[in-house]
């Protein structure tokens, strides 16, 4: 296993963390994450699984863009930063108060793992094919 794979591994596991102990501050400070749909209540089940899949979706994003593209570190950090900001569309429209800045924040937390853990692991320059074969760009 090379150490891409490992680092990589390991922010699929710290993600759901981050997220979880963010989650635990908020309530630890009395705010309480309700949204307007679903149940109302975020809980941490739903914590752990968005951003569990939020960093799995990073890496089959970063795998896509490492096998396609001429520059996939930049190509990566733009989808993962745009990634970010389309999120905190949820939040915005489905809580209100301090229960939006704190899933906002969540959202952050969570980003700041995802993107520093799998932005090194990106190589800065791609594979271009010429003639049939496959080399460095």
């Amino acid at each position: 296993m090379t150490s891409n794979t490992r680092r990589r591994i390991a922010t699929v596991i710290l993600a759901p963390a981050a997220a979880l102990a963010a989650w635990s501050l908020t309530q630890a400070i009395g705010v309480e994450l309700v949204v307007s749909t679903g149940s109302g209540k975020v809980g941490p089940g739903d914590v752990f699984v968005a951003a569990l899949v939020a960093a799995l979706a990073a890496w089959a994003a970063a795998r896509v863009f490492e096998r396609r593209s001429r520059r996939p570190r930049a190509v990566w950090s733009f989808a993962a930063s745009t990634a970010l900001a389309v999120s905190m569309i949820g939040p915005s429209w489905l809580a209100d108060g301090t229960s939006a800045v704190a899933l906002i924040a969540l959202h952050f937390v969570t980003a700041a793992v995802v993107i520093g853990g799998f932005v090194s692991t990106i190589p800065v320059r791609g594979y271009r094919r010429t003639a049939g074969s496959i080399a460095l760009g």
